[in-house]
């Protein structure tokens, strides 16, 4: 399955699963949402699909790519696993700042979640 936009795509995708899931496009929908409420151009942009991986796991954390993996029983592609170190979930109060503090509600932040 190809999908247009790198900065769009969810983290299945850049690990190869083929199966398209409504669940991609919230992913997306998300990635808008996230560059409306911060003020962004695009909040992961990889310079290819696993630098790609590689910045969105270097704000969601690795746990979770570790356990959708795990569950769907799918490999990480060796290029994208020399590119991922492990780190925690950065909250998103993080992204805030002078320039996007009247967009970052409670609620907004929420949603995002």
């Amino acid at each position: 399955m190809r999908v247009a936009s790198r900065y769009y795509k969810g983290p299945e995708l850049l690990v190869e699963d083929k199966l398209y899931h409504y669940s991609l496009d919230i992913w997306s929908l998300g990635c808008t949402l996230a560059g409306m409420l911060f003020k962004m151009d695009t909040l992961f942009k990889g310079q290819d699909n696993f630098d790609q991986l590689a910045k969105i796991v270097s704000v969601l954390g690795t746990e979770g790519l570790q356990n959708y993996l795990r569950t769907y029983r799918l490999n990480m592609p060796s290029e994208a696993a020399r590119l991922i170190r492990a780190t925690d979930v950065v909250p998103w109060t993080s992204f805030i700042n002078d320039k996007n503090r009247d967009r970052c509600s409670p609620e907004g932040l929420d949603l995002l979640a």
